[in-house]
């Protein structure tokens, strides 16, 4: 998925990619897998992430 992504595209993507949602803030939702350590998905006021946000989650993901 290219482009930009808010927290709901996210949650979509990783989801799709075998992470499942966790406990997370009221703002905020972690998403965890085994292997992995977990990603927090801030809310972001439910616009698109800026850039380098969007960049340090598909680190922390990993390769698909």
């Amino acid at each position: 998925m290219a482009g930009a992504m808010n927290q709901k595209d996210w949650i979509e993507r990783l989801e799709s990619e075998g992470w499942t949602r966790s406990v997370g803030g009221k703002h905020q939702t972690k998403m965890i897998k085994a292997g992995h350590r977990p990603i927090t998905l801030p809310e972001h006021r439910r616009r698109d992430y800026p850039a380098g946000l969007s960049a340090a989650i598909r680190r922390q993901a990993g390769p698909k």
